[in-house]
């Protein structure tokens, strides 16, 4: 059967003929056009299965006594049946293993499956499938949506057993395959700037409140307790706008609570150089919230890079969010202020220092002046703010000294008139749609063996990098493979 297909597809007319014998084939059956196709596709998915035994039976009978992996020699040495998963079924291949030369009980090899690209007993088409979804939504959901569209997956188990490996696997090797992956990517018109965002968000870990003891596996026990610890993982994201400053694509990058930002960094960071050299001289700004820890991750991307980076801009909506919150404070005069605040720092770099300056002046005469007996300063006269009072002078005092300290990074008039982007929307949404919204599910906690291979694939999967990375990793694999 293998032998036919492989002919037939060489042959112009065989599509034609394949569907005539295909519908020869299910002219016999009966029932609702519902059952019939239902029927067909169970039809076709038993085709292939077949198809796919034959055909990895023949390669495995095609390997001679030695190969060498990776430049080193192996020797055959058992010969055994293995079950492996597809898309549509599970089939049974008679393959040989072969083992290192010169070493006592040394490791093995099975070239069947670096020859086809078999990974964790799955086909490449299920393996990918599997990674994929393991990235979108929990393996449940995935199993579920398989199952109507008429396909076989294995056990749970295996395909989170699947899924975390070929996670694993590639979060090794992006370092050293994400330069290629960048180089094959076209290049984009009407790239005007680039911007670069880093934050932090919480992910529910599961952590083992005692140290488990070696116990015999046998044994059935109940798991050992756990507390659920949120814990803050990192996100960056590179960003190239057009003239105006909307986003044309994001990289997103993450990494989990335990691994920290260090590898995190070096990718972002080659990013920058890559979109440096290829659009050339465009500015790059980085735009993200004021947390000062976020800002000394900065400071090792720039020595990482060996770029400037000299924009530097707290995001325009954190900054917003502030002058509202002071705005409600002062109950006379709040609309008209931050309607005229937001005017002038669109209009001026400088604008932050005068309300800054201004709102100094409030804050003086609130907690010194007014027990003098001074008049209010003219300009909150004017606009019939007398004092503060509480709880809302340490609200006004607590933002204005974020203001004062991040002043030098709210200097918006110049990015706007320069078309160059004023908020962190691609970081904050890179929050959402790479950690919030796959791992801060209902009820949902994370082991690091889960979270960091799961991470990884999403990351690259909501980057279009998913594909191309699982290429890389099974032609090395298939590479590393030749006849002794």
């Amino acid at each position: 059967m293998g032998e036919a297909i492989r002919i037939g597809i060489a042959s112009e007319d065989c599509p034609d003929e394949m569907v005539e014998r295909f519908a020869a084939a299910m002219s016999g059956v009966s029932g609702s056009f519902e059952q019939r196709e239902a029927f067909a596709l169970k039809l076709g998915n038993e085709l292939v299965r077949r198809w796919l035994e034959v055909e990895l039976q023949r390669m495995a009978e095609g390997f001679g006594d030695a190969v060498v992996v990776d430049g080193a020699r192996y020797r055959r040495h058992d010969r055994g049946t293995r079950r492996y998963h597809t898309l549509c079924g599970t089939i049974a291949v008679s393959r040989d293993s072969y083992r290192l030369v010169g070493v006592h009980n040394g490791p093995t090899v099975v070239p069947l499956e670096l020859r086809a690209g078999l990974i964790e007993n799955a086909t490449p088409a299920l393996a990918f499938s599997v990674t994929q979804g393991f990235a979108e939504r929990p393996l449940r959901h995935y199993e579920v949506e398989m199952a109507a569209a008429h396909r076989h997956t294995p056990s749970r188990s295996t395909l989170e057993r699947i899924g975390k490996r070929i996670g694993d696997a590639i979060e090794v090797a992006i370092i050293d395959v994400e330069p290629e992956i960048r180089a094959a990517e076209p290049a984009v018109d009407g790239v005007h700037s680039i911007s670069v965002g880093l934050d932090r968000t919480t992910v529910p870990m599961a952590e083992l409140l005692a140290p488990t003891s070696n116990r015999e596996p046998r044994i059935r026990r109940p798991p050992p307790p756990i507390e659920v610890a949120y814990r803050m993982a990192y996100v960056g994201t590179v960003s190239t706008h057009d003239l105006d400053g909307n986003v044309i694509a994001t990289k997103r990058f993450a990494a989990t609570p335990h691994e920290g930002p260090d590898t995190l960094l070096e990718r972002v960071a080659g990013e920058l150089r890559h979109l440096s050299l290829r659009y050339g001289d465009v500015p790059i700004s980085v735009v993200q919230d004021g947390a000062p820890e976020l800002w000394n991750l900065v400071e090792v991307l720039r020595r990482r890079t060996g770029l400037a980076l000299p924009l530097e801009l707290i995001d325009r909506f954190h900054v917003d969010e502030r002058l509202a919150e002071i705005c409600d404070c002062l109950t006379f005069a709040g609309r008209e202020l931050r309607e005229a605040w937001h005017l002038q720092l669109n209009r001026s770099d400088t604008a932050i220092e005068r309300i800054v300056r201004r709102l100094d002046q409030l804050i003086w005469h609130s907690t010194l002046g007014a027990t003098d007996g001074d008049p209010p300063p003219r300009y909150w006269k004017r606009l019939g703010v007398h004092r503060l009072l509480g709880e809302r002078l340490g609200i006004v005092s607590g933002h204005v000294e974020y203001l004062r300290n991040n002043r030098n990074r709210i200097r918006y008039a110049s990015s706007l008139l320069r078309g160059l982007p004023i908020g962190s929307g691609p970081t904050e949404g890179a929050c959402k749609s790479v950690v919030t919204m796959r791992f801060k599910r209902s009820g949902q906690r994370w082991f690091e063996s889960g979270l960091a291979p799961c991470l990884s694939l999403r990351a690259l999967h909501l980057s279009e990098r998913l594909r191309p990375c699982f290429a890389k990793l099974q032609a090395a694999r298939f590479a590393s493979l030749r006849a002794a």
